[in-house]
Formats: structure tokens, sequence, C-alpha cells
């Protein structure tokens, strides 16, 4: 006879279909870095991302012990207090010729060298945080005498070291006196240029911050810690919105108009500026190389705060305390007092560091130069790399109401356990209801909805207290 075309199998046939995994936990805190590291271990490629988790690879950025570039002061000052991912991308120093600029400092005492024939000046408040050794062409103006800069020196007290030849002493100089010091840049354009990267014209290959993009785990932050040019913020800011991760910069460490002045030229929409955290100024660090004490990244030491919070919540938690012996400037902060100016930094979104009754020094800011609550933006971008994490593995599903029901029901229930952990109030998954339209549904196009609430951190306490004479009176009757 035929073959029987109706036939499939004279026995038994098991098919499973397993429901989706389940979305697993929301992430660890990872953060990418670009820098300097000029002693850098030769195994180790430029303008690529390199990870480091322990003291050992970082120990690679510079075996000579120099603890030279940006970056390794940087990644120290964050593994200090906090164990978390880091990928650093590393990009060559400029060499171009440094420009004229000025810098400025407050006399604090001078005093006169009569064995060298030099003036030794006492700084406060200097916007020069770099010791600098060859001076070629530096100098100083009192009144109308000139003095070559013999050398500049960070230290528990920052000294300029001033050449007499000119007949200037330290009777020049009286204390509150502010100094202008004809310098040179530190940093070349070249530098600048290197750290925001792009697309090498002969190789193709990415450079600079833009290799940040291809990084094995989801970053969470961004930061290019000691470099606080508007350029390479703008570059951040943008990378950050493209990649969901909150960008971590520099102020100009000089005065506080001036990092007002550079919050007010961001513009928070449509940039990424909206989540961008900004602290001023420079900290005093230590260093083991230089057995003393440096001016380190406030960034850096922001990082440390972030990488001990969970990422909806804000650095400055239980005001976070870090490993600083003093700041380029002081910052004025009272509980209590609305007209300092750590008030006035905060209102334009510049976070700080000062000195409060827990100890040591603490972060104070909770948001981002837009005013939004950094730790909102963190709970937000938690939930945007979730979502991107976990929906390539149902495309070219068909759209089948069991599908998009598994779906849903798998964000909602991944969402329901950042509730219970009080990552957010609240949150609800649906099918969006006017999108979902047979237009954008024949065309392989769904929409789902997303509702949720996260928490406020705890910024502003107001106590109410009122005089109760009642309870005076009752207490007189009591015993009466």
């Amino acid at each position: 006879m035929p073959e029987i075309q109706s036939f499939v199998h004279n026995g038994a046939t098991i098919e499973s279909k397993k429901a989706p995994q389940p979305m697993g936990p929301a992430g660890a805190t990872v953060f990418g870095l670009v820098g300097t590291a000029p002693n850098i271990d030769p195994l180790i490629p430029l303008n690529k991302p390199y990870r480091i988790a322990n003291p050992s690879q970082l120990a690679a950025l510079d075996p000579t012990g120099a603890e030279a570039g940006t970056l390794y002061p940087a990644i120290a000052a964050i593994q200090q207090l906090a164990s978390v991912a880091i990928y650093a991308v590393v990009v060559p120093e400029g060499s171009d010729a440094p420009e004229d600029h000025d810098y400025t400092g407050v006399v604090v005492s001078a005093t006169d060298d009569a064995g060298t024939g030099t003036v030794s000046v006492v700084l406060k408040d200097s916007t020069l945080t770099t010791s600098v050794t060859d001076t070629t062409g530096w100098s100083v103006t009192v009144d109308s005498k000139t003095a070559d800069v013999v050398s500049f020196t960070v230290s528990d007290e920052d000294t300029l070291v001033l050449s007499g030849v000119s007949g200037i002493t330290a009777a020049d100089f009286t204390a509150e006196m502010v100094v202008t010091i004809n310098g040179k840049t530190l940093v070349s354009s070249t530098t600048v240029a290197n750290i925001i990267g792009g697309v090498d014209p002969a190789t193709g290959r990415i450079t600079g911050m833009q290799a940040l993009k291809n990084t094995q785990e989801s970053l969470t932050h961004i930061s290019a810690p000691g470099f606080s040019q508007k350029p390479v913020h703008d570059a951040l800011a943008a990378l950050g919105a493209k990649i969901f991760a909150i960008p971590v910069g520099d102020g100009p460490s000089t005065n506080d108009q001036d990092a007002i002045a550079l919050s007010e030229s961001m513009a928070v929409t449509g940039t990424g500026y909206d989540q961008f955290y900004l602290v001023d100024p420079m900290v005093k660090i230590w260093s083991q190389a230089e057995a003393d004490y440096i001016y380190g990244s406030a960034s850096a030491q922001a990082l440390a705060c972030f990488a001990r919070v969970k990422p909806w919540e804000s650095p400055g938690k239980g005001r976070m305390g870090v490993n600083i012996a003093g700041l380029q400037r002081h910052i004025d902060y009272n509980l209590l007092d609305r007209t300092t100016g750590g008030d006035m930094l905060n209102r334009y979104g510049v976070s700080y560091f000062a000195r409060t009754s827990m100890g040591g020094y603490s972060l104070i800011g909770n948001r981002t130069v837009s005013g939004r609550f950094v730790s909102q933006v963190g709970l937000e971008h938690t939930i945007i790399r979730k979502l991107l994490d976990t929906t390539e593995p149902g495309m070219a599903e068909n759209l089948t109401k069991t599908f998009m029901e598994q779906r849903i029901n798998l964000i909602n229930d991944w969402l329901s356990g950042l509730a219970t952990e009080e990552a957010l109030i609240g949150a609800k998954v649906y099918l969006h209801p006017t999108l979902n339209t047979v237009d954008n549904y024949r065309n392989g196009e769904w929409h789902i909805a997303i509702n949720y609430a996260g928490y406020s951190p705890n910024e502003h306490v107001v106590y109410h207290l009122s005089e109760d004479t009642g309870i005076v009176k009752s207490f007189l009757e009591s015993i009466l």
C-alpha cells in the first residue's frame, strides 16, 4: 500500500517550552575612567579598556611606583575605600608647548632666606594645585617688583619660592594678600583632545573616552578625573546619555563663582547634563610615592562614595566620608545656615566636600547640575540597563498573547523585587493602551508601559518646635 501521509509516530513525543529566565539582580556598580599613565606597562594597550579590580592590576598603570599621570592616584583613592571594578582607558600625553596661564593664591606668611637669597611664601586657596620645578618663564609681580619663580611645592603648606634678585622681600607680602602667579598651563590641548577621543582616521579604531563604549560589563559611572575642561565635560555628558552611565566630573578648582559659572554653562536639555554630577574643588591627599601631600581629583573621591552605596542611593548617604586632608579652598558648611558658600554651590548643582559633625570630610550634594536627584537618575539607569540586558533573547519570537504576557509579568516581578529591597516605592507594567495599534503590531512593534516611582533622599529636615504651656499646667496640677 502507499505511504500513509497522515502518519506521524506510533509512540509519544515530549515538547517542553520553558518559561523565560528571571531577569536577575540589579547589577553591580562598575566605573569607566579615562586619563593618563605615562609609565604604563607596555603590555597594556593605549585607548583600550583595561579592567582593574585589585591593587596588583592597578600597579600595572605605573610599575615604577612613581604614581604618575591622572589615573593611578584616582583609582588608588577609590580602591582605598571601596571594592569596585574599574575599566581604565589610558591615553597618551600631548607634547605641545604649554601656553601662558595665571594662577592665584592667598598669602599666609612670608620669610626671607638669607642663605639662598630667596623668599618663601606660604599660600592657601591656591589655584595652582601641582608642584612645579621647571619654572622657566614663571614670575610674580608685587607692586613694581617682578621676581622669578624658583619653585612651587604642594605639601602640608603650599609654598611658593621666589628669587630675591629683583629686590623683592618678605616685607612685600602681607597676610590675606592675593598673589598672582604668571605661569604656564600644566595640561596640553593635545592631551585634552586625546581624553575626549573619537575615531582614529588611519586605523578606524575608537580612542579616548569613546572606547568606554566597548566594555564587557555595563558601566554605571564614567569620569575623566583631573580634567575640568568644559569640552571634556561635554563629551562625558554625551557619552553618559548614550550608555546610561552617570558622568562624574571635576569643577574648575578656582573659586565658588567659577564653579557656579561652569554649572550655568551646562545646557541640560538634550545634552546629557541632566544626569551630570559635578564636584569642586580638588582635594589634598597623601601620596606614597612623594611621601607628602598632593592635590587629587574631587571626582575620584566622589566615585569612592558612589561605590559604597547602591545605584539608587545618594553618594552623600549618611554623610559619606573620604580620606582627604584638606581642600584647594575652604567651603563653608553649616547644617542650619542657608547663606553659606556650600549651600550656594548646591543650589547650582555643584557638590563639594566639607567638614561636618560626623568628623573628617564628607561629600555634600545629592543632585546633578540639572537639579535631579542623582539617586533617582541611578534608579532610572538601573532599570534601563536591565531592560536592555534582557531584551535580546526574546527577539524574533512571535508576538503571541503568551509571549507578551510573560514579558510583562517578568518585568513586573523584577520591579516588585526592587520595591521589596526599597530601591523604589512601587511600579506597574502593562501593555500601552493607545500605542499598541493594528499598524504597529503588523509592523512587528509593540509597546510596554512602565510606571514607577523612586524615593527622594533625606536632603532637608524641618523640625517644628512649639512651647506648650498646657504641659506645664498638667505638671502643676499633678503635684498640687
